[in-house]
């Protein structure tokens, strides 16, 4: 089983990816999210899903700006800016909980390394000019910035890697 905690954007920008990669007939492992914690350290046994609801339930409702379409590396990923100062320190609390190793937090892209985000396609699956085409096609809808509020965060699971990752909890923040 794996675990990951995330946002998943308004309906209107989830919506515009999901177009998108419709379009293409983008396969994802996931629908469109904003990744909070990764899945590195969250084990079967769940033990760790108690601090998590305290920590999430807690915090306060935040804003989240989804901005233009950007890549990663050498365009390996195509994804949308997302811009929240609280996003990144709600992502800081729930990595310290597990105290990860350096290696760890390196191979999770967590803590500095973290970069919020919304994958709208990887080059994996595709060919960088299939990925260019994408960009193009969504950028007319996130040229101006997109806020949103945040009142919950979702933990998404799925049993394998040939499942799809779905919504095991929805956890409410405070208001």
């Amino acid at each position: 089983m794996e675990f990951f905690f995330g946002i998943v954007p308004e309906t209107d920008i989830y919506e515009k990816v999901m177009s998108v990669r419709e379009k293409y007939r983008v396969q994802n492992g996931s629908d469109p999210h904003i990744t909070v914690k990764a899945s590195c350290g969250l084990t079967e046994d769940m033990s760790w899903l108690s601090k998590y609801r305290k920590i999430i339930s807690e915090f306060g409702s935040f804003q989240i700006t989804v901005g233009a379409p950007k890549y990663f590396g050498d365009r390996d990923v195509l994804y949308l800016d997302v811009q929240s100062e609280e996003l990144i320190e709600l992502h800081k609390r729930l990595v310290a909980v597990l105290e990860p190793s350096e290696e760890s937090i390196n191979r999770c892209f967590e803590l500095e390394l973290y970069k919020p985000h919304i994958t709208v396609a990887r080059k994996s699956r595709l060919s960088e000019a299939t990925i260019e085409e994408m960009r193009k096609d969504i950028l007319p809808d996130f040229k101006k910035n997109h806020t949103f509020s945040v009142s919950t965060v979702s933990l998404f699971y799925r049993a394998n890697k040939t499942e799809k990752y779905r919504i095991k909890e929805d956890i409410m923040i405070s208001m």
